[in-house]
């Protein structure tokens, strides 16, 4: 049976593609899932897989010629299948679309009479396609609601297009590139480097591709995508203005899902070449042979580790006593004392006071434990938080309550307008993509006449650094200030038999719980994969299961989440794999022969 091979949605708001080039003739044996050719979208090259095995018979679209979405560009026939008579007249170049059903592309609502508008009334209109603003979105239209999601730039906001997706995929490639580089399994292996250009063609084939997915939920719940910009009339109406067009949008719930973006320091402003963003870092195409990094938080640690990653030089800039200020003493110490031995410098109580040029390099001034200096880089990534998107809203016109930035809401999202919602980092109790996510789903749920609040305490923090931490609940400090008589369990990953498999022995976990009942309070985890491990931890919490109750799980062997079960024995006791209580701190000696 012949299969078409289409031009495929890559994003709501691209309506058409140019062929670049074809990676197989016609005649060719081609293989579902195979790279057939190459797609340029809006200046970003995709390559499309072939959508079935069989031989390429047909290609009807030439390279050099953009075409509409959903257009024919190929046929691929099972092998000594002929080519369907209906294509056999078709001429290269001919336009033909899919005859596929459900496949329409979403575009920009169309111009309408101002009388359509006032009977066109939406349940809820969400202001921002980000992971809290989507995800809302998908709820809400689950719950039975007539949903318009509002977009001014890409679906998936900062988190698919300039954050948490990109650089996971810049560390997922860095993680293999240092097991090469480390290994003396690997002939030659420590002269083997990344190609940049390749690294940034691989991460924007992940983001396109994620994209297209978030564009097939949305069309698949009947959700009302707009393209613009949106600001408020009055809290029941949004004026959404796209290339000097606009339309009025009514809907009787609003939310506000409109993220945030990076901040400058006052004397250095971002210019992209030398002083550079973090979304800016993303898409180098340059590796810099020394870059300073200011702020010691998630995103500038993170980045210190890519840029290392990939042969930079890596100063890491941090105003306070230390890096990761929100996370537990003892890990973050440890994952320091691991930095610096790879050879990142970090520079903790130490405030920058301005940078300038210098012999097309980058000259900044330091102040340190009252002391003044200079450093010197190819390049300063200016990583010191992130500021509310709210330019432009008129929040001022419909009287919404502010602390301080940030829109203030309740536990249920809830302003103090009624009907108005918002969620995610313009509210900034927890700047995380998840977090975002589950605000949207408290917020349009409580909408729909449920009742919902969230608890901060079961968000968890993932850090994804070599090796990553996650944590959830109180650090010790905090639960030793909040009154609570603890007993800490920890097990080392040096350890865990899998942690030796797959050479990755660094790192541990601790588990924070009560003394008497065994309430889990906080739980802290420095390792490779401690990003997934912490799922765990949350099910437990969620469940409201002691350590004790953790303590009893039986894992598969080997695996590293043995390691979550052997910290919980040891909080009793009653760990296997640590001959004593005092031998726990012992991780950097090896068992002895």
């Amino acid at each position: 049976m012949a299969v078409e091979v289409v031009v495929p949605i890559l994003g709501y708001s691209n309506e058409k593609g140019k062929i670049l080039r074809w990676l197989k003739s016609e005649g060719d044996l081609v293989k579902k899932g195979e790279p057939l050719l190459e797609l340029e979208t809006e200046k970003v090259v995709t390559e499309i897989e072939s959508p079935a095995t069989g031989i390429l018979k047909k290609i009807l679209i030439r390279e050099g010629v953009e075409v509409p979405v959903l257009t024919v560009i190929a046929i691929i026939t099972e092998k000594g299948e002929d080519l369907p008579e209906k294509y056999q007249t078709l001429k290269l170049e001919s336009p033909l679309f899919s005859s596929l059903e459900g496949q329409k592309p979403i575009t920009q609502t169309p111009q309408v009479s101002s009388e359509r508008i006032q009977k066109e009334i939406y349940d809820i209109a969400i202001l921002g396609a980000g992971p809290g603003g989507y995800v809302s979105a998908i709820r809400a239209s689950q719950l039975g609601a007539k949903v318009l999601l509002i977009e001014k730039d890409q679906l998936g906001g900062t988190c698919l297009n300039r954050g948490c997706i990109p650089t996971k995929s810049f560390l997922s490639d860095i993680k293999i590139l240092r097991k090469v580089k480390e290994s003396d399994l690997f002939v030659h292996g420590d002269r083997i480097s990344m190609n940049l250009k390749k690294m940034i063609s691989r991460k924007n084939q992940v983001v396109e591709t994620l994209k297209r997915g978030i564009v097939s939920l949305l069309q698949n719940q009947g959700i009302t995508l707009v393209k613009g910009h949106g600001n408020f009339i009055d809290p029941k109406r949004i004026y959404v203005s796209s290339n000097g067009k606009g339309k009025v949008y009514q809907a009787n719930h609003m939310v506000i899902a409109t993220g945030s973006k990076p901040v400058s320091i006052p004397k250095m402003k971002f210019d992209g070449n030398l002083i550079l963003s973090t979304d800016q870092a993303l898409n180098l195409q340059r590796l810099p042979k020394e870059i300073l990094i200011v702020g010691g938080g998630v995103i500038g640690v993170e980045f210190a580790t890519i840029f290392h990653g990939l042969g930079s030089r890596v100063k890491l800039i941090e105003m306070l006593p230390q890096i990761l200020s929100n996370e537990d003493e003892e890990l973050v110490a440890e994952l320091k004392r691991l930095m610096e031995k790879e050879g990142i410098e970090i520079l903790t109580e130490t405030e920058v006071l301005q940078a300038h040029s210098k012999n097309g390099k980058v000259e900044v001034e330091i102040k340190r434990k009252g002391r003044r200096g200079t450093l010197l880089g190819d390049n300063i990534l200016v990583a010191v938080g992130r500021a509310p998107n709210t330019e432009g809203l008129n929040i001022d016109k419909i009287g919404l309550e502010m602390e301080g930035n940030f829109v203030k809401v309740n536990s249920k999202m809830e302003t103090n307008v009624e009907g108005i919602y918002a969620i995610g980092d313009v509210i900034g109790k927890k700047m995380l993509a998840h977090a975002a996510s589950a605000e949207g789903i408290v917020a349009v749920e409580n909408i729909m006449g449920k009742s919902r609040e969230l608890d901060y305490q079961k968000v968890p923090n993932c850090i994804y650094t070599f090796p990553e931490i996650a944590s959830v609940g109180l650090k010790e400090t905090e639960a030793k200030e909040r009154g609570y008589e603890i007993r800490i369990g920890k097990f080392p990953f040096l350890r865990s038999g899998m942690a030796w498999a797959i050479g990755e022995t660094e790192g541990f976990v601790k588990i924070i719980a009560e003394k008497g009942l065994g309430q889990i309070l906080g739980v802290h985890i420095l390792g490779d994969h401690a990003t997934e491990l912490i799922g765990e931890i949350l099910l437990a919490i969620n469940l409201e299961a002691s350590i004790e109750d953790l303590g009893e799980v039986i894992k598969g062997h080997p695996t590293l989440s043995e390691s979550i079960t052997e910290a919980a024995k040891e909080w009793q006791n009653k760990s296997i794999h640590i001959a004593s209580p005092q031998s726990s701190m012992e991780w950097g000696k090896p068992y002895p022969k």
